[in-house]
Formats: C-alpha cells, sequence, structure tokens
C-alpha cells in the first residue's frame, strides 16, 4: 500500500479529496446531503462558514462576503484537501474569486454541469433547473457558470412548506421527512411533466436526498451536487 520511504506530513488532514464551505444552518443532513458523512464512499471534512446562512445568500448576497469564504478556502487547501466545494449552489457567485485563490479544484455549485448537460443533451434539448428559490436565482448565478438564462428553464421550492419554514425561514430544525419527499418529488415532477424537460439538474444540495426517486419516477437524467462530487472525486483522489 505504501510504496514511498517517506510520508509527507505538515498537513491537518490525510486522504481527504474534498473539503465543503458550508453555510450555517441546522436543520437535518440525511444521507445523500453531501454534508453527511455517510453519503459518500470516500471521506469528506466540513468547514462551517459562521454567521453564513441561506437567507444571506439567496436574498441579500453582498460582495464582503467573498473573503471570508476565501479565507476558508485557502485555509482548507493548507489543511491538506484535494478539491473544495460548496454546500449551496447559490455559491456559484463566488466560483471565480474562489478558485483564483487557492490551487486545488474548486466547484462551487453544482451549476457548474450545466455546460457539460448541455453538450450531452444537445441545443435543442429542454434543460431544466430545480432550485431552493426562483425568486433568488438569477443570470447572474449562471453566468458564473457559463451558462445564459434563457438557454435553461427554473422551477422553485416556492410553495412548499416544509421545505421553506426548515431550510428557508429556519423556523424549526426538525423535517416531517415523507411530506418533504412528496413536496420535493412532486415539484420536480410536475416540473418535468409541463415542460417535458430532457435532463434536470437540482441547484439546491438539500434535494439530492431524493434524486433517486425523481430519477426512477420520470425517467430523465438527474444531475446534483453528488454527481459532481463523485466526478471530482475521480481525479484527485490517492489511488491505491
Amino acid at each position: 500500500m505504501y510504496t514511498d520511504e517517506i510520508y509527507q506530513g505538515g498537513k491537518l488532514y490525510y486522504e481527504i479529496p474534498i473539503g465543503i464551505l458550508c453555510l450555517e444552518s441546522y436543520f437535518p443532513k440525511m444521507r445523500g446531503h453531501l454534508r453527511n458523512p455517510r453519503t459518500y464512499e470516500f471521506p469528506t471534512v466540513t468547514r462551517v462558514l459562521t454567521g453564513l446562512d441561506i437567507p444571506k445568500l439567496l436574498f441579500s448576497p453582498d460582495p464582503a462576503m467573498i473573503q471570508p469564504i476565501i479565507d476558508a478556502a485557502v485555509q482548507l487547501e493548507k489543511d491538506g484537501v484535494k478539491a473544495i466545494t460548496g454546500s449551496c449552489g447559490f455559491m456559484a457567485l463566488f466560483q471565480k474569486e474562489i478558485a483564483e485563490a487557492v490551487s486545488v479544484p474548486v466547484f462551487m455549485s453544482s451549476l457548474l454541469q450545466l455546460p457539460l448537460i448541455r453538450i450531452m443533451h444537445g441545443e435543442k434539448a429542454n434543460i431544466g433547473i430545480l432550485t431552493a428559490s426562483k425568486k433568488a436565482l438569477g443570470p447572474k448565478h449562471l453566468e458564473a457558470c457559463g451558462v445564459a438564462w434563457d438557454s435553461v428553464l427554473v422551477e422553485g421550492m416556492e410553495g412548499n412548506p416544509e421545505f421553506w419554514e426548515t431550510v428557508i425561514e429556519g423556523k424549526r430544525h426538525d423535517f416531517n421527512v415523507p411530506k418533504l419527499e412528496r413536496e420535493v418529488v412532486g415539484t420536480a415532477l410536475r416540473f418535468i411533466a409541463e415542460k417535458k424537460l430532457d435532463a434536470l439538474l437540482l441547484e439546491c444540495t438539500d434535494l439530492p436526498p431524493f434524486a433517486r426517486q425523481i430519477q426512477e419516477r420520470s425517467n430523465v437524467p438527474v444531475y446534483d451536487i453528488n454527481s459532481l462530487m463523485k466526478l471530482v472525486h475521480s481525479t484527485v483522489a490517492w489511488k491505491k
């Protein structure tokens, strides 16, 4: 297994392929969520950005947010991670700045997959984004990922009380899982059917626990932060 005479030290973490920059939140992170350590077959490490929560990022994004995120990313690289991601798709706003601040791969949002999805499915395909908030997602988020706003279709989770009261408003920290599943899967299936989608991308990292159910019931490819995590892991993981 270990063939080198010298195993280099000086890091806080070893053989940790991906570090996750996390918004401060307290609702459950079920298996399938990137912050649940049992989601992947490889280790990850999380770094919570204290004071930066979901409502602030979605509805009051500010350039002042960038530096604390950069500082945390730089520290994660020093600590030994091989790639860095974010816990919210809206962190696409900061993709360029963070990628330029470190030397490891940075993928701050599932939205970064959009150019590849378009190439794979063709110019005529209907590509849909299911986002936490249709009101909050805008052209700047997609421009940061090299995609034009009018090239995709967008639907949000507005009107779903179980999701909205926990994830967005933080009124409570407990999920009624059957209700949440009905909201997420139901919204996705209606979106797919109404817009005749050829592919669906889940912007929000709180939706992937239900990605399999969406894919199986719609027979439409579903992309999310987990598909991107696994891709990046395959490029940076230490091979035995």
